[in-house]
């Protein structure tokens, strides 16, 4: 017989540690003034400029830096084009997005030689408010459907697991970003969507392995069965995470401005997903078994 791992046996220690990280996280956040949210959901302009000459992106923000203006950069098209995205929030509080894509077109002329503006897009202050508040609603209600359809496909202790895992997986990412000082923009959002349904397929693999071992192992206790469905399934769930892990690395490694934040909170996200598959989502329904008196 298989060597089985008792996993759950350190249950409290892992929600314990991930309470702690969620407190560590949050207070450092609110000491921080809360999260930094980008152009996309504060307001903000957006440039697409070609230049005379070879460019890097870093000595562009460099150089913008020395203007006191903080941006974005990134290059678009072929190389050869030296074409390149920039972009910034409102410089000063109350300015309007149009004032601010004026300060930073002035400051790329006196800079850079040569400069051309191909497009320029603007957010205001409003429209990003509600871009803002609409992706969190959009988020609470991918969580819910997710949970209505868990409910039906599985049973409902199983749904509450895998969404409170779910759940656990977004507010570390998500209060990661204000940890480091991340700037929160619509790739990030779209980090944490791509950490929600990984976490998701993951733990339902170990569940769906959970009722065929029901049947398997009538005799056994519901905690070990637990313990053998994890077991099982680890090599799965190490092997599908480390090579998605390795990918996500690259671009972190590689990539720079918007690809290296998007990639840190794809990493942070992938551990938390398999930490989380363990040590919080088989916890909760060993827990909501156990509270219905089943054993």
């Amino acid at each position: 017989m298989e060597r089985v791992i008792d996993f759950l046996k350190y249950k409290w220690i892992t929600i314990g540690l991930s309470t702690a990280a969620i407190i560590l996280f949050s207070v450092t956040t609110y000491t921080r003034g809360g999260f930094t949210w980008g152009i996309d959901f504060i307001g903000g302009v957006k440039l697409t400029v070609q230049f005379a000459g070879t460019m890097n992106p870093s000595d562009i923000r460099r150089e913008l830096e020395s203007h006191n203006i903080k941006a974005d950069v990134q290059q678009y098209g072929r190389e050869e084009q030296n074409e390149f995205i920039i972009s910034s929030k409102l410089l000063e509080r109350g300015e309007s997005s149009e004032k601010s894509a004026e300060i930073l077109k002035e400051a790329l002329g006196k800079t850079f030689a040569g400069i051309k503006i191909l497009a320029t897009e603007t957010v205001g202050p409003a429209v990003g408010d509600f871009l803002r508040k609409s992706a969190v609603k959009l988020m609470l209600i991918a969580i819910v459907l997710m949970g209505v359809y868990l409910a039906f496909r599985f049973e409902l202790k199983y749904s509450v697991g895998v969404m409170i895992a779910v759940v656990h997986d977004v507010i570390i990412a998500f209060l990661f970003c204000g940890y480091i000082g991340l700037e929160i923009n619509v790739p990030i959002v779209a980090a944490i969507l791509t950490i929600f349904g990984y976490s998701v397929n993951d733990t339902i693999v170990i569940f769906d392995r959970v009722r065929e071992n029901l049947n398997i192992h009538a005799k056994s206790a519901f905690k070990q069965i637990l313990n053998i469905s994890i077991t099982q399934t680890l090599s799965r769930t190490f092997i599908t995470s480390l090579t998605t892990f390795f990918c996500v690395l690259a671009l972190y490694l590689i990539g720079e401005g918007t690809i290296s934040d998007f990639a840190l909170v794809m990493l942070v996200g992938l551990v938390a997903g398999i930490y989380s598959t363990i040590y919080i989502a088989s916890p909760v329904v060993l827990l909501w078994h156990r509270a219905r008196g089943n054993e």
